[in-house]
């Protein structure tokens, strides 16, 4: 007579419960990665099919990049390639749902119904967790590519009206000059990633599509990426007597105004400023004071680059502000507000010591030309011009803090979409990952700052009253920028180098 089976005993019924796989668990571990939720589960062959591909395709990623990696750096950023990672986006999640509900939600054995229920709650919790994980690299992949449309297809996309891009009739001559009429930055220029690269940083309160260009900063960032070393030189907006290339529009090849108006007054004559050349106004007025910048210091500028400051206060909101310093209470009584700063009636004033502040305080704290610095021992400091300079360039480098310790999480969306908004450029798109391999030397603690302003680089205006104009000493900027760039590298009439007069022999 056959005997029935004994029961099992508590420790053999715990030993089987510990044995059978749990289901929320696999969903879990395929949510980690596809695959991982098959194999704890008892099925090789699934997690083999949900595995490989993935692996596949991180490793051709990662050999790309580490082979590949410095030739493709400027493929990365293309259009062309963001879309096809937002479609490898879309693929993986799709792949990841189905391996996460296969893992969680596959027939088990003695699977108690409270524990299928909890199991159906993880999933869809997963499920819900990673759709907003490639829902979020969407909105930055599309957000990264629109911004960089923004940014970077100023200087290539046809401008309105058909006309042709600045370039297309002519272009800079070896000397550093330009073709009297023709604007510079010939189309033929392609920077190879290795030479030093000089870009124009503009600070306007209308960026390029808006109908004027007042240029309250006016700063040069050059690059080495052999030395490698990186500096920022300003000129002060009220800086006269810029030069020009000719004698076409001013006797002497030199403009009679402050620096900041140069710009606004080719935008106002394009026909003047650039005859026979099919250009935007707009474009025609950067081109000019590109140029007479480079003339000014000696130097190519390769690309420039305008920072609307409206937009620039909206960044650092995107950031959650920077931080400031002030050896002492700042206090400006003539500050009639910076763009639409909630400056008070009577001035502004700002806090001695470092703090936080939002975009329009920092854009006070960078705009503000006058009043002084009070200082712990009562005694004030007299604010200039000058100092504004150093105060933009603090800000520049507190902007570069904050970008470099970005919440690249809550943060980098809208930080893409200010960027977008902010800055426009000239240099082509094609090479934006060429210029991103200069971050660590633009972010880095070396960068050496120039104020080409009083004592040392301009002298006083004679007569302040009629015509506040701040006077160049040649010499001494010849002597800077000898020092900064080598002696051999300056070029152009105005600093006595290889050219005697605006239109004259070599």
């Amino acid at each position: 007579m056959a005997t029935a089976p004994s029961p099992l005993t508590a420790v053999e019924a715990g030993a089987l419960s510990d044995r059978r796989h749990r289901p929320w668990l696999a969903a879990v571990l395929s949510f980690i990665f596809p695959g991982l939720g098959q194999a704890y589960a008892g099925m090789p062959r699934m997690a083999a099919l949900f595995a490989i591909p993935v692996v596949l395709l991180i490793t051709a990623g990662l050999v790309l990049i580490g082979v590949f990696g410095e030739t493709l750096r400027n493929g990365l950023l293309s259009s062309g390639f963001l879309a096809g990672l937002l479609a490898v986006d879309v693929m993986l999640l799709a792949w990841r749902v189905i391996a996460i509900s296969h893992a969680g939600l596959a027939p088990a054995p003695a699977v108690s119904t409270g524990e299928r229920r909890a199991t159906l709650a993880a999933v869809a919790a997963l499920l819900l967790a990673t759709l907003a994980m490639h829902a979020w690299m969407g909105l930055v992949v599309t957000q990264l590519d629109g911004t960089l449309t923004r940014v970077f297809d100023q200087g290539s996309a046809p401008v309105a009206g058909g006309e042709q891009e600045p370039g297309a009739a002519g272009g800079a001559s070896s000397s550093g000059g330009a073709v009297p009429g023709e604007p510079v930055n010939a189309p033929d220029y392609r920077w190879d990633g290795r030479e030093r690269i000089n870009i124009l940083l503009l600070g306007t309160d209308a960026a390029p599509g808006r109908d004027s260009i007042l240029t309250d900063v006016i700063l040069v960032v050059s690059i080495d990426p052999v030395e490698p070393s990186a500096a920022m030189v300003s000129i002060p907006r009220d800086t006269g007597f810029l030069p020009l290339p000719d004698e076409s529009v001013h006797v002497g090849g030199v403009f009679p105004a402050k620096a900041n108006e140069l710009a606004a007054a080719a935008t106002s004559h394009p026909e003047l400023w650039c005859p026979g050349v099919e250009i935007s106004a707009e474009r025609c007025g950067i081109r000019a004071i590109e140029h007479s910048v480079g003339l000014y210091l000696g130097i190519e500028i390769h690309h420039y680059a305008v920072v609307d400051m409206a937009g620039f206060a909206e960044l650092i909101d995107a950031l959650g502000g920077v931080e400031l310093c002030l050896p002492g209470r700042l206090v400006d009584p003539e500050f009639d507000g910076s763009l639409s700063n909630v400056g008070e009636e009577g001035g502004l004033t700002l806090p001695a010591g470092c703090h936080a502040y939002e975009g329009l305080d920092a854009l006070a704290y960078a705009r503000s030309r006058q009043g002084w610095i009070e200082m712990p021992d009562g005694t004030r400091v007299q604010q200039s011009d000058f100092d504004r300079n150093e105060r933009q360039q603090r800000l520049l480098l507190a902007l570069r803090t904050e970008l470099a310790d970005a919440d690249l999480i809550f943060e980098l969306p809208a930080v893409l979409g200010a960027i977008g908004r902010t800055v426009s450029t000239d240099f082509p798109r094609d090479q934006a990952g060429d210029l991103a391999s200069l971050l660590p030397l633009i972010t880095g603690p070396d960068i050496e700052r120039i104020v080409l302003g009083y004592p040392d680089f301009v002298d006083l205006p004679i007569d302040p009253d009629v015509n506040y104009l701040l006077i160049p000493r040649r010499d001494a900027i010849r002597d800077e920028m000898a020092r900064l760039f080598g002696a051999d590298a300056l070029r152009g009439w105005y600093l006595d180098s290889q050219a005697s007069s605006p239109g004259g022999a070599d």
